[in-house]
């Protein structure tokens, strides 16, 4: 540098005067003197004829090595400590430690986990003390350093202050320590967090540099897209597009998966987008690899095509993954794919193989399957995974016989079958009755230790053919070839075949055998209870519960299941209680199950007593009924039943809120419990969710739930074209078409409920006792007695023995006609057929005896009915309150009701009170009306009165001319109606009411007025 110098000042300092030659001559001889002056002081040095302070490495160098040291033991401990608190994920410690040793300077690790901190906890001051920090300790002033600490930030979702660092580190003009790279995952930050305006800002500042910007605008889609805000990221595509910018493979394969995943853009859309861009293989990959992840189907057919449309041949890479899809969603494009990838000579695994098979399985594409078991054979790949895999395929399309075939192959490859795939094969040979296959694999298989799975197999299809003695002798077989004792489950299996086949006698030589042997378990005492109780012997069952209880085994829920289940099944109620009471007091919880039995036995008992008692067990159960299908349809089941309105409403509730998918069982109940509660517009939703939104095929008992729901709503017509829709894809049965019959009969429109009859028939469908009863009925309503007693004839001379729902039907033709005569002729022909009448029959004939004012024929019905046992309901009273309300003598229908609300019998209905009502003012008794409606309101198990009762009241009044009572009631009727308990008041009646009381004067206008005003607050009609 020396030298340099004193020749740069001769090169300035010398004049016009001083020649080219004379300054190379000075600046030559300026050299020679160095060089020889340095030659002589390495000589000297190297003789060691130097003084020590005049050596290079003296007193200087010892104490620049001296604060060196110094320098790296302070640097190495501060900065250990910082890393080993970062690490334990003390970012209080490591701030700490920076604040107090922040002068000295730190390693690069140890820095970047003082951003880490920083951000975390002072992030308002962290880019800040970075960029200070950097600006003292300039050797830690490096690319990678900065980036790390930028990255760090924008790591935690702060790429404000990742962005706020660079700014101070570019303000320090410390320019090249920020590398490109650095400011490009910044900008990506942004993009995560959809800032579409600061990421617009940071690419405006590199517009002048087209290279950069592009770099930065890829970074960007990488962001959009990858943080699900695919719009953003197509849009900012679009703008590089506009300038001729490209996109990068990694944003090009972000944005591809985000088509997959976003609800903003289309994969459509996307690939329109980028048409003119050839597509890199690798993004493809990915996309499609997300399409299979997600069982996009759709979204891989619209990328398949666009890459066929622009890009050939399309890479192994995509193929893979859409032939995965296509083996579960399209077979034909499946087996397509398979040959051309087979045609270019593509490998295709034994790995990938298996996993398409697997595919078929669950989509029940056997064609598929069968092309790449072939495939396998041909490249001999077949192995014994491969083969259990096509055999659970086959399994799974019920296809056993095909499934058995697979063994002749097997042996072929030379491939031998596990313990686990012979136990398969024998199984289903024993299914679809291959005897001498499940006796080829076990002689193929003689002279070894054989493997329990495959007897019990063998021991359970003895047992579906009642074959006790082969169950047993397989027993001993194995006993024979094993050395090993034998496991309880074989034992078991030989036990429930000798229960289940009533061979009680063998069952307990099987159960001596295993105490001696001591493999007695607990699933050895559920089928022994199970078969007793199921022989009504429930004490000896009780038996076999006390003493697996003293063996220490504790009884669980199957235990206690078998002995209910057993029970209802056989109809002994009585002991449904004791075994539930048994089960409570060994602290056995009731399952889903036990629930399931109990909604079962709702449905087979008359005492009111046990189903009360199950229905309390359902109430105060904490089972989520809605996660057992089985659960779900019986507690829907038993509630239609019962006609038990509020349960129903709360499950359907929990259906609604819950929003599972249902089965196509589901369904069919679903519908029929909104029916139940007269919901025929949530019927009609239940019903477009299954067939429209769920592409389901609703099942013939779904839809003839459906149909008796419309029918049932009086919507007949809509019932018809429904029927219509569906009867080429549901087979048509007989029930279906006797909804349609009922919905005729309920209009009175016998003509074409015959006609509906004439098509079933013309089916060559099978009459049953319902559809006769339905057409006579049909008839009865349309006043055709004569062509009810036709259609009866019909019924006997087909072989259907009418019962007492029919009889009931065709006593309604003649009693609608007033021809009391023929009505007892049929009561009489009833009777001497042997069938005994119910509550209905006697109410039709009384009604229709009421009807004919024949009063010595009601008293001689009602003494029929008393003798015969026959309880009475509650419409039975209802048309004993019109008799003596006829007969003029009110306090005998008072009487009636009285007695039975004393009984509590039955519950009575609002029905009961309007005729109630009725009989008051039939008897010119306003006073005793109203009366009786406060008497009502009394009665225990009442449903009344309700607003038909208000109504025949309001009625009875204004003929009375007791207008000022008559709007006293409207009020009372008003206030129920305001708080949802009755339904509001008729615009007739009230509009009848108002023209009463505005023709007279005084109170009645101001009752009058506040009528209006409680009509108004409750948002009721007004007239």
């Amino acid at each position: 540098m020396a030298f340099m110098a004193s020749t740069l000042e001769l090169f300035f300092a010398a004049g016009d005067d001083v020649t080219m030659m004379g300054m190379v001559s000075s600046s030559v001889n300026e050299v020679i003197w160095f060089a020889a002056g340095f030659l002589v002081f390495r000589l000297l040095l190297r003789c060691g004829l130097l003084p020590n302070q005049m050596r290079l490495g003296g007193l200087f160098g010892k104490v620049r090595a001296a604060k060196k040291g110094k320098a790296k033991d302070v640097v190495s401990a501060a900065s250990a400590k910082i890393c080993a608190d970062s690490k334990a994920g003390n970012h209080k410690a490591v701030l700490a430690t920076w604040h107090r040793e922040k002068h000295t300077s730190l390693s690069p690790a140890a820095l970047e986990a003082v951003a880490f901190a920083l951000v975390q906890r002072e992030p308002d001051s962290a880019a800040q003390q970075l960029a200070e920090h950097l600006c003292k300790n300039t050797t830690l002033v490096k690319p990678p350093t900065v980036h790390a600490l930028a990255v760090s930030a924008v790591k935690q979702g702060r790429p404000d202050v990742a962005q706020e660092f660079i700014e101070a580190v570019d303000a320090a003009k410390l320019f090249s320590a920020v590398p490109p790279k650095t400011r490009d995952q910044v900008l990506g930050g942004f993009a995560a967090q959809a800032s579409a305006d600061k990421v617009q800002e940071l690419l405006a500042r590199l517009d002048s540099d087209s290279e950069k910007w592009c770099s930065a605008a890829n970074c960007a889609v990488l962001g959009f897209a990858s943080s699900g805000h695919a719009s953003k990221a197509l849009q900012l595509v679009e703008d590089m597009q506009r300038r001729g910018a490209a996109l990068h493979d990694g944003s090009m394969s972000a944005l591809l998966v985000a088509a997959c995943t976003s609800s903003e853009v289309s994969m459509t859309k996307v690939l329109e987008q980028l048409k003119a861009v050839t597509l890199h293989p690798e993004s493809t990959a990915a996309a499609m690899a997300t399409c299979l992840k997600l069982e996009d189907f759709d979204n891989a057919l619209c990328l398949q095509e666009h890459l066929r449309a622009h890009q050939s041949p399309v890479p192994f890479a995509v193929l893979e993954p859409l032939l995965k899809l296509a083996a579960k969603h399209d077979e034909q494009m499946a087996l397509k794919l398979l040959g051309e990838m087979r045609d270019q000579g593509m490998f295709l695994s034994e790995g990938l193989c298996g996993l398409i098979l697997s595919r078929c399985g669950e989509a029940r594409h056997l064609e598929m399957a069968e092309a790449v078991q072939r495939h396998l054979r041909e490249h001999k790949m077949t192995t014994l995974a491969t083969y259990k895999t096509l055999m659970k395929v086959y399994a799974t399309c019920d296809l056993l016989d095909r499934a058995c075939d697979l063994y002749g192959d097997i042996c072929a490859d030379g491939i031998v079958p596990d313990g686990i795939m012979r136990g398969c094969l024998v199984k289903f040979a024993v299914k679809c009755g291959r005897e001498e296959l499940s006796a080829e694999i076990m002689q193929a298989t003689a002279g070894q230790a054989q493997d329990s799975q495959t007897y019990i197999q063998l021991i359970r299809a003895a047992g579906q053919k009642q074959d006790v003695s082969r169950a047993i002798c397989l027993l001993r077989q194995l006993q024979a070839s094993n050395n090993e004792a034998i496991e309880a489950p074989v034992f078991n299996c030989v036990l429930d075949v000798c229960i289940a086949n009533s061979k009680f006698d063998e069952a307990e030589e099987i159960l001596n055998e295993m105490r001696e042997k001591q493999v007695v378990t607990l699933v050895t005492y559920n089928i022994l209870m199970k078969g007793y109780a199921g022989r009504g012997d429930f004490s000896r069952a009780m038996r076999f519960l006390a003493e697996a209880q003293s063996a220490g085994l504790q009884a669980d829920q199957s235990s206690f299941n078998c002995l209910i289940s057993a029970a209802v099944t056989t109809g002994k109620y009585d002991q449904v209680w004791t075994v539930f009471d048994a089960m409570q007091n060994s602290g056995v919880e009731a399952d889903n199950f036990t629930l399931a039995i109990l909604m079962k036995l709702i449905r087979k008992t008359s005492n009111r007593r046990d189903i009360l008692r199950a229905l309390a067990v359902l109430d105060s159960c904490e089972a989520d009924i809605l996660k057992d299908d089985v659960l779900f349809n019986s507690v829907l089941d038993a509630c239609i039943h019962l006609r038990d309105v509020q349960r129903l409403s709360w499950v359907l509730k929990q259906f609604e809120a819950a929003s599972i998918e249902a089965s196509v069982q589901n369904y069919g109940l679903i519908i029929k419990a909104y029916a139940c509660l007269k919901r025929v517009d949530k019927c009609w939703s239940v019903w477009e969710d299954m067939t429209q939104l769920r592409k389901m095929v609703p099942s013939d008992v779904a839809l003839s739930c459906m149909l008796d729901a419309v029918v049932t709503a009086g919507r007949v017509d809509e019932a018809v074209a429904l029927f219509r829709q569906w009867e080429t894809t549901v087979v048509p049965n007989t029930i279906i078409y006797s909804n349609l019959i009922k919905g005729f009969a309920a209009t009175g429109d016998a003509e074409r409920a015959m006609e509906m009859y004439g098509e079933l028939k013309s089916r060559g469908l099978p009459m049953n006792i319902v559809v006769y009863s339905t057409l006579i009925d049909a008839q009865a309503k349309s006043g055709n007695p004569a062509q009810a007693q036709a259609i009866l004839l019909q019924m006997e001379e087909d072989g259907c023995k009418p019962n007492t729902i029919t009889y009931s039907s065709l006593l309604k033709a003649y009693c609608g006609k007033g021809d009391l005569e023929g009505a007892l002729k049929v009561f009489e022909d009833m009777v001497s057929k042997g069938l005994k009448p119910d509550t209905v029959v006697f109410n039709t004939l009384l009604d229709g005896a009421v009807r004919c004012s024949q009063f010595s024929v009601c008293d001689q019905i009602l003494t029929e009915m008393s003798n015969s046992g026959v309880e009475a309901s509650c419409f039975t009273l209802s048309i004993v309150v019109k008799m003596w309300g006829k007969r003029r003598k009110l306090d005998r229908a008072f009487g009636a009701v009285r007695e039975a609300v004393n009984t509590g019998r039955s519950r009575l209905d609002s029905k009961l009170c309007t005729c109630l009502i009725s009989a008051c003012f039939h008897n010119q008794q306003p006073k005793r009306a109203l009366e009786a409606l406060e008497e009502m309101k009394s009665w225990p198990r009442c449903d009344g009165p309700d607003n038909g009762t208000y109504e025949q009241l309001l009625d009875g009044l204004l003929r009375s001319r007791l207008t000022i009572e008559a709007a006293t009631v409207a009020l009372e009727a008003t206030d129920l109606a305001s708080r949802g308990f009755i339904k509001p008041l008729s615009v007739g009646h009230l509009k009848q009411l108002f023209r009463s009381l505005q023709q007279q004067q005084g109170s009645s206008h101001e009752l009058l007025l506040e009528l209006r005003r409680k009509l108004r607050a409750a948002s009721l009609p007004l007239p």
